[in-house]
C-alpha cells in the first residue's frame, strides 16, 4: 500500500495552505493557521519512521519468543503464533518507512530538563552498600556523589524548499519524494551520531587490551565463530560483574555486525538448540544479533561490537521537531526549516566489547 502524505481528498487543502503561507497579503490569522497545518502534516510524515521503529524495537525485545519456539521440541500449536506474528512480522510490512534503528535498541532513553542544554550519566558507582547494624546504630547515609559524564544536547537541522511550480500545479508526488529524502537524511544523521559513539567506545577497549580475538583453533568457520562469541560473552560479563547492572551471569547481550557476516553468524547462532553437524559446539549464551550497514558504527565489516544494552548508555530528545518558515519573493521559493535537539552518551565504555570475526 502506497504511503500518503495526505489523503487524496485532502491534497487541495494542503496546497491551499502552502499558497496561504507564501501570500503576504493573506489574513495573518489564516496565514498562521496555514503554517500550523502544513508543518503538522510534514512533521507527522517525517517522524513516521520513529513510530514504526518503536514497533520494531518492541519486536526485537520480544524476540526471545522466537528462541523459545526453536527450543520447543514438541511442535508449535496455533495458539503460540498470533503474538509472535504481531510482534515480529507485522512491523516488516511498511518497508518504505523502516529505518536502521539498531542504535536505539542499545541505549536507554532518559528524561532531560528543557531549561538545560545537557544531561548527566554516572560514570562510577557511588559505593552504596548495606551493613549489619549494631543495636541503636544509625544507618549510613549515601549522597549523590561520584563522577558524572555531562552529555551535550545538540541541534540538528535542515530545510525544505517548495518552488512556485510545485505549489501552483500541485505536484504532490514531488513533495512526497522530497520529504522522503529529507527524513532519510534526518535519521541517517542520527544513526551516524550514535554509531560514532559506539565505535569509539569499542576502540577505547581495544587500546586497553579489552577485545575478543578470533578463535584460530581448528574447525569450520562456524565452529571458530561459536568459540569466539562464547569467549567474548564471558569476557564482557566478567568485566562488568561488579558494576550495578544486575546479575551478570547470563544477561541478554547484543552483537552488532555487518550484513556481510550474516551467513556465518546465522549458522553459528542457529546452533542454540542443535550443534552443527559432527560437532558438539553451540552458542550457549543469550546473544542476539543486530545487523547494520552504518559505516560510522562498523567501518570494518570483519569486526563486530558485543554490547550490554542500556544501563549507562543513554540518550535524550527534547520536544518534537520544530520548524520555521521563510518565503523568498525573488526566486518564488518557499522554504521551511526543521530542527530537533538530542544528545547521547556512554558513561561506561566497558559495556562495548570489540569482537574480531576474521
Amino acid at each position: 500500500m502506497p504511503e500518503l502524505l495526505v489523503k487524496e481528498e485532502k491534497v487541495n487543502e494542503f496546497f491551499d495552505a502552502l499558497e496561504c503561507m507564501r501570500d503576504r497579503n493573506a489574513d495573518k490569522e489564516k496565514q498562521l493557521q496555514a503554517c500550523v497545518n502544513v508543518n503538522k502534516t510534514i512533521a507527522h510524515f517525517v517522524e513516521r519512521p520513529k513510530r514504526e521503529m518503536k514497533k520494531q524495537l518492541q519486536a526485537f525485545r520480544n524476540s526471545n519468543k522466537m528462541r523459545k519456539l526453536q527450543a520447543y521440541n514438541g511442535g508449535v500449536t496455533s495458539g503460540d503464533l498470533p503474538q509472535i506474528i504481531q510482534d515480529n512480522i507485522s512491523v516488516l510490512m511498511d518497508s518504505d518507512v523502516r529505518i536502521d534503528g539498531a542504535h536505539k535498541a542499545l541505549f536507554d532513553f532518559t528524561q532531560s530538563v528543557e531549561t538545560l542544554d545537557y544531561f548527566e550519566i554516572a560514570t562510577l558507582s557511588n559505593g552504596i552498600k548495606f551493613k549489619k547494624l549494631a543495636e541503636g546504630e544509625k544507618v549510613p547515609i549515601y549522597g549523590m556523589t561520584g563522577d558524572w559524564l555531562q552529555v551535550a544536547i545538540e541541534k540538528d537541522g535542515a530545510a525544505l524548499a517548495f518552488s512556485e511550480e510545485v505549489i501552483k500545479w500541485r505536484k504532490i508526488w514531488r513533495v512526497v519524494d522530497k520529504l522522503k529524502e529529507f527524513r532519510f537524511a534526518h535519521f541517517k544523521k542520527e544513526a551516524d551520531d550514535f554509531g560514532t559513539l559506539l565505535r569509539i567506545a569499542g576502540e577505547l577497549g581495544v587500546a586497553d587490551g579489552y577485545f575478543q580475538a578470533f578463535d584460530s583453533a581448528s574447525g569450520t568457520a562456524e565452529e571458530k565463530t561459536i568459540r569466539t562469541l562464547n569467549s567474548g560473552y564471558v569476557k564482557l560479563t566478567q568485566k562488568l560483574k561488579e558494576r550495578p547492572y544486575g546479575d551478570m551471569t547470563r544477561p541478554e547481550v547484543v552483537l552488532v555486525a555487518s550484513p556481510l557476516k550474516s551467513d556465518v553468524l546465522d549458522v553459528a547462532l542457529n546452533t542454540l538448540i542443535q550443534p552443527t553437524a559432527g560437532s558438539k559446539l553451540r552458542i550457549n549464551k543469550p546473544i542476539t544479533v543486530l545487523y547494520s550497514w552504518n559505516e560510522k558504527l562498523l567501518p570494518d565489516p570483519n569486526k563486530a561490537l558485543m554490547v550490554l544494552p542500556g544501563r549507562r548508555m543513554q540518550w535524550t530528545e527534547q520536544g518534537t521537531m520544530q520548524n520555521y518558515n521563510y518565503a523568498d519573493p525573488l526566486s518564488l521559493m518557499y522554504a521551511t526549516a526543521y530542527y530537533n535537539w538530542h544528545g547521547e552518551g556512554i558513561g561506561d565504555s566497558d559495556q562495548v566489547l570489540t569482537v574480531n570475526l576474521a
